[in-house]
C-alpha cells in the first residue's frame, strides 16, 4: 500500500505514550493544580492578626502611641529618676532600648528658644520632660525630632504624659488623635515647643514675655484620656519650674 510508511510511524508514535496519556484531561488538571498551588495561598494571604501584629512589631511608629508600660531595661537609667520614670513611657518607640541622653536643660542652656534648639536639632526622636508649679511632671514624645526647617512634622506615634502626683508613680499617656497631622505643628528657629497647635506649647520666646510659661488644650489633637482633662494643668496655663530634652 501506498500509505504504509505513514501507518506504521503514526503507529509507532502513539505506542511511545504510557497509558498516563490517556488519563482524562480533567483529572490531570487537577493533578497538576493541586502541586503547583499547594501551600500557595497560606504563604501569600496571612491571617490578619498574624500580619498586623508582625507589621506593628517592624513598624512601631506606624501606629498610635501604646499604653503598655515599657519593661526594658536599658544601661544608664538605674540610679537616674527622670531616666527611669521615662523608660516606662517608652514602649513601641524608637527610644524603646536606646541610651537616653540629656540634650536640653532649660535651667542650664537656657529658656530661649535659640538655646533650644542649638541643643536638639538633628538629634532625632525625642522625648521632653517639664515639671510644673505644683511639681507634677508633663510632656511628651516627639518621634520626628526637630530641625528648625519650619512648618509641621506629623507623626501618629507622637503622645502626650502626665503624672497625677509629684511622685511620678501614677501616669497616662494620651494619644494623637486625628491622624498624624501637626503633631510637631511648629519646627522653626524662633519658637520652642508644640504638640500640635495646642495639646502642648512651650514657645520659650525671647521677647519679653513669660519664658517658663506652658498652655495646653486637650481634645482637638490630643485625647482628653480615661480622667477626661481639658488640659494637662488646671487652667490651661502653667509656670514650668522645669525642663528638658533627652
Amino acid at each position: 500500500m501506498r500509505h504504509q510508511p505513514f501507518l506504521k510511524t503514526l503507529l509507532c508514535i502513539l505506542c511511545s505514550y504510557s497509558v498516563q496519556s490517556f488519563v482524562p484531561t480533567t483529572s490531570r488538571q487537577q493533578q497538576c493544580s493541586s502541586t503547583v498551588l499547594h501551600g500557595w495561598f497560606d504563604n501569600f494571604w496571612q491571617t490578619p492578626e498574624t500580619s498586623s501584629s508582625s507589621r506593628q512589631i517592624e513598624y512601631p511608629e506606624q501606629y498610635p502611641a501604646t499604653y503598655e508600660p515599657n519593661t526594658a531595661n536599658v544601661e544608664g537609667d538605674a540610679g537616674d529618676e527622670n531616666k527611669e520614670f521615662l523608660r516606662q513611657l517608652l514602649k513601641n518607640t524608637q527610644l524603646e532600648s536606646r541610651p537616653l541622653t540629656l540634650a536640653y536643660d532649660a535651667s542650664k542652656n537656657g529658656w530661649t528658644a535659640q538655646a533650644f534648639h542649638r541643643a536638639v536639632d538633628g538629634k532625632g526622636a525625642s522625648v521632653v520632660l517639664a515639671k510644673t508649679s505644683d511639681g507634677r511632671s508633663i510632656g511628651g514624645y516627639n518621634p520626628k525630632g526637630w530641625a528648625s526647617l519650619g512648618g509641621a512634622r506629623p507623626s501618629v506615634a507622637s503622645f502626650l504624659f502626665y503624672t497625677r502626683s509629684s511622685d511620678k508613680q501614677s501616669w497616662q499617656k494620651l494619644q494623637k488623635v486625628g491622624g498624624g497631622g501637626l503633631a510637631c505643628a511648629k519646627d522653626d528657629p524662633s519658637y520652642g515647643i508644640s504638640f500640635g497647635p495646642d495639646g502642648l506649647v512651650i514657645p520659650l520666646l525671647d521677647d519679653g514675655s513669660n519664658r517658663v510659661a506652658a498652655q495646653s488644650k486637650l481634645g482637638p489633637y490630643f485625647e482628653r484620656g480615661p480622667d477626661d482633662l481639658p488640659s494637662l494643668f488646671s487652667g490651661g496655663i502653667t509656670e514650668l519650674k522645669d525642663l528638658k530634652i533627652y
